[in-house]
C-alpha cells in the first residue's frame, strides 16, 4: 500500500469521515482523482499516522479497562449473580464438660505471730535484788509460780517481826482488859446482889476496844507476810521474756517497770484478708484453718475478725488462737511459737452444692465465660462462689456443648465454631 502511494498520488476531499466508516475501508471505497498537488501526498500521510497511533491508544484503553474490571458470573437466565467468595475456617476450641457438686471453697493466706498482750514486769516492793534466776534474761522461759527475782528481805522480816510483836501486846491488853472486868463484875455483886451489873462497870467499852486493837495488829502482821511474800517476784502464768533490765544489786521500785514478758497461751496468728475472701468465707467464726509453720503443720480455727480494716491496704484481720497443746506432738515446739514468725495458712470455707469446677482458664478477662451452643459462642456471666487449691467454684449453669477453655482472637457472641474433640475434657 505504502508503494501505490508512491506511485500515485490522491486528491482528498474535504468531505468528512462517516462515523462509523473504518478509514482503511474507507480509503478503498472512495473514489479518488489524481492531483497535481505535491504536497497532497505527505498531507495524507501524516493523517493515516495520526489515526493509526488514535487506534492503538483507544485498543490499548479498552484492554485495561477490561483488565480491571470484576467479571460477574451470570445466573441461567441471565441475571447477574453475587460473586463467590472462599468461607473462612471455623474457629477451633478446646472445652470441657464440667460435672456439678459439692465444691469447698478454701482462702490461703500469709499471717505473722503475736501475743494478745504484753506484760510488763513490776514489782510490788521497793528494794535491791538479791537473787535472780537465769530464766528472767531477755528470751528465758520460765513457768507459773516460778521465782524470778528476789528482793532483800532484812527490812521486811523486821517489819514482821513488828507486827508480830504488836499482836502480842494487843492479845495481852485484851487479857488484861477482860481480867478486869471479871473483878469489877464480882465486886458489884457483892454490894448489890441480885441486880444487873452496868457496862461501865463491866468494862464492856474497854474489852471491845481492845479486841478491835488485837484485830488491827493482825491485819498489820498478815501485811507484812504480804510484803515479805512480794520480795520473791513470779508470775502467775507460762510465759517468755522479752525484756528485762535487772540485774543483781540492782534497785527497783514498787510501780516501776524493768522488763516485759507474755504468756504462751496468748499467742495467735494475725492473717489480713480482702474482704471479697471475707464475703466468700461468711460465717467466718470457728473456720477451721490448716497452719504450715517452719514445716510443720497443725490445725486451728479463727476466733474472731478485727474490727476495722487496714487504713492502707483495706484488708481485714483475722485472728486464730495458736498454743502449745497444738503442737504436742511438734519436735521443738517450745521454739516454735514466737512472736513475729510468719505463717501459711489455708482458711476451710463453706461446701456449695450444684456447683461447678473450673480451671482458672476457662475465666476470660471480662468475668465472662465462652460456652459452645448449637456450634456457636455465647457468654456467660457466671456467680462466683470462691476459688480452691483446684480451681474457681461458681454456681451450676446450663453448659450447652462445653466450657471454652483459654482465650479465641475477636470473639464475639454468636461466632460459630468447631470443638477440638481430642481436647474435650471432663472434670
Amino acid at each position: 500500500m505504502l508503494k501505490r502511494l508512491k506511485t500515485k498520488t490522491f486528491s482528498i476531499e474535504s468531505e468528512p469521515l462517516p462515523a462509523h466508516a473504518d478509514p482503511l475501508e474507507w480509503e478503498e471505497a472512495v473514489e479518488v482523482e489524481p492531483s497535481t498537488d505535491a504536497g497532497g501526498t505527505s498531507s495524507r500521510g501524516r493523517l493515516i499516522g495520526s489515526l493509526q497511533v488514535v487506534l492503538v491508544l483507544l485498543l490499548m484503553a479498552a484492554a485495561i479497562y477490561y483488565s480491571r474490571a470484576p467479571a460477574t458470573p451470570t445466573s441461567a437466565g441471565g441475571m447477574s449473580s453475587p460473586l463467590v467468595v472462599d468461607a473462612a475456617p471455623l474457629a477451633s476450641v478446646t472445652v470441657i464438660t464440667p460435672i456439678a457438686g459439692v465444691h469447698q471453697v478454701t482462702v490461703t493466706a500469709n499471717g505473722s505471730v503475736g501475743v494478745t498482750t504484753y506484760v510488763d514486769l513490776i514489782p510490788q516492793v521497793s528494794g535491791r535484788i538479791s537473787q535472780l534466776a537465769p530464766s528472767l534474761a531477755v528470751g528465758g522461759r520460765f513457768r507459773a509460780g516460778e521465782t524470778l527475782a528476789v528482793v532483800e528481805q532484812d527490812e521486811f522480816l523486821l517489819k514482821l517481826r513488828q507486827a508480830a510483836a504488836d499482836v502480842e501486846v494487843q492479845r495481852a491488853n485484851l487479857q488484861l482488859q477482860q481480867a478486869k472486868s471479871d473483878a469489877a463484875v464480882q465486886n458489884y455483886a457483892l454490894i448489890n446482889p441480885n441486880r444487873n451489873v452496868p457496862a461501865l462497870v463491866a468494862l464492856g467499852p474497854q474489852i471491845a476496844q481492845a479486841q478491835a486493837q488485837l484485830q488491827a495488829a493482825k491485819s498489820r502482821e498478815d501485811i507484812a507476810k504480804l510484803e515479805l511474800q512480794r520480795t520473791r517476784f513470779t508470775l502467775p502464768f507460762d510465759g517468755m521474756i522479752t525484756r528485762s533490765s535487772a540485774q543483781l544489786g540492782q534497785l527497783v521500785s514498787n510501780g516501776k517497770a524493768f522488763g516485759q514478758a507474755y504468756a504462751t497461751d496468748s499467742v495467735e496468728l494475725v492473717a489480713p484478708i480482702a474482704q471479697s475472701d471475707l464475703a466468700q468465707l461468711a460465717p467466718v467464726e470457728n473456720l477451721r484453718v490448716q497452719v504450715f509453720i517452719a514445716g510443720n503443720q497443725f490445725e486451728a480455727s479463727i476466733d474472731r475478725v478485727g474490727a476495722e480494716l487496714d487504713p492502707r491496704s483495706r484488708f481485714a484481720k483475722v485472728y486464730i488462737p495458736l498454743s502449745q497443746t497444738m503442737l504436742k506432738n511438734t519436735d521443738g515446739a517450745d521454739d516454735l511459737l514466737k512472736p513475729g514468725m510468719f505463717a501459711d495458712l489455708v482458711i476451710e470455707g463453706p461446701a456449695h452444692a450444684n456447683s461447678l469446677l473450673l480451671p482458672e482458664a476457662a475465666l476470660q478477662g471480662s468475668g465472662a465465660i465462652w460456652v459452645v451452643r448449637g456450634g456457636r459462642l455465647q457468654d456467660v456471666q457466671p456467680t462466683l462462689l470462691g476459688r480452691n487449691a483446684d480451681g474457681i467454684v461458681v454456681a451450676g449453669f446450663d453448659i450447652g456443648e462445653g466450657i471454652v477453655i483459654g482465650s479465641i482472637a475477636g470473639a464475639q457472641a454468636g461466632t460459630p465454631v468447631s470443638i477440638n474433640t481430642r481436647q474435650e475434657r471432663q472434670i
